[in-house]
């Protein structure tokens, strides 16, 4: 397979679809919809500046256009972006991501892809895949038909990868949220990759409750669940991954670092740079194994550690909304605050702002889950 020509039929069809946005524009017909995608599409074709090593192992920043393996930009959009030198890379990453999702957001998908690829260290290359019709809401995320659907794709595209990857090339997979999802269903049809990480998990299928329902030895199952994960306490899809007994849970905060790593909550900082979170992603990408830290908290010490009953009652609350009980939208981090300090409490500070892309890049827009 010709990678390079791939690439560049790619940013030809972006080329394309940009030109065809603009003449609507010019023309005066364009809609408020194809005024968004016109300004996704300019940023997808920007140059981005990126650190490579020369011929003399010097790291210098290089200007070059993004790298689609491929890409959609018709309807909610669609996109594989590969980040770093896929024929040449020691390990490779699968990143998929979960609801919310569009060509929109994709950005914000491939700044996680960059943190994974950075923290892994050198010789990995990270594959953002968003080639499946991310579910919009939680209405549609209670459905699994998003997931049965791109689980057989997915598990074709890890396939595909034989054709280009160095033959000892280590592959894992990463799934986040309804990505994790995903993930399982192109494990339970025939996905075969040397390791699994799976993050903010709403369970694979009421039937799978332990990981050698989706892997097999020599492939490991690696889990996390931050304090606070409302959507893994849910457990929407089936039982949580991180609960089952032949998984292996990785810590997402060091108490031992306080002073250095960064704190991670709630359901979208599994992915901050500088945190134990992904320090874990990056040691199991990267074959660190046993540098990796566990924890074995229960929901109800992490509730407690982010913000107690407050949290709790959010839970059960959208465990209902999936069970289509009742219909309620997320409060706000400052509001689940207030109910688990009670009178008086004091208010939680907004979260910062996940990694940023390279220099030279744009920040991206959209939802991060």
């Amino acid at each position: 397979m010709d990678l390079e020509a791939r690439f560049r039929a790619n940013h030809l069809l972006l080329v394309s679809a940009r030109d065809r946005l603009q003449a609507a524009v010019d023309a005066g017909t364009a809609n408020k919809q194809e005024l968004t995608r016109l300004d996704t599409v300019r940023e997808l074709l920007a140059p981005v500046s990126t650190a490579e090593l020369d011929a003399s192992g010097n790291v210098i920043e290089v200007q070059r256009y993004r790298r689609f393996w491929s890409v959609d930009p018709l309807g909610q959009g669609r996109a594989v972006e590969v980040l770093g030198d896929l024929s040449q890379a020691d390990n490779l990453a699968v990143l998929v991501p979960g609801m919310g999702n569009s060509l929109e957001s994709f950005s914000g998908q491939a700044d996680r892809g960059e943190a994974i690829r950075h923290e892994a260290g050198p010789g990995t290359a990270v594959l953002v895949w968003l080639d499946y019709d991310s579910p919009q809401g939680i209405r549609e995320a209670m459905s699994k038909d998003a997931a049965l659907g791109a689980g057989p794709r997915l598990a074709s595209f890890l396939s595909s990868l034989d054709d280009v990857k160095l033959p000892e090339a280590k592959v894992t997979l990463v799934g986040h949220s309804y990505g994790t999802d995903v993930v399982g269903q192109a494990l339970l049809n025939g996905a075969h990759p040397d390791r699994v990480v799976l993050t903010g998990s709403p369970g694979i299928d009421k039937h799978v409750d332990q990981a050698s329902d989706l892997v097999a030895p020599p492939t490991r199952l690696y889990v996390e669940r931050a304090p606070g994960d409302y959507v893994s306490y849910t457990q929407w899809h089936g039982p949580d991954p991180a609960g089952f007994p032949d998984a292996i849970r990785m810590a997402t905060n060091d108490p031992l670092a306080r002073d250095t790593a960064i704190s991670v909550h709630w359901h979208n900082e599994y992915y901050r740079t500088n945190s134990e979170s992904l320090r874990n992603i990056g040691r199991v990408v990267r074959g660190d194994l046993s540098r990796i830290t566990r924890t074995d908290t229960s929901p109800a010490q992490e509730t407690k550690l982010a913000w107690g009953p407050g949290l709790r009652m959010l839970s059960g609350a959208a465990s209902k909304v999936y069970d289509g009980m009742v219909a309620v939208t997320k409060p706000s981090r400052e509001t689940a605050a207030r109910h688990a300090a009670g009178p008086g409490g004091s208010r939680i500070p907004s979260r910062p702002p996940g990694p940023s892309r390279l220099p030279g890049s744009k920040q991206s827009r959209g939802a991060q889950r």
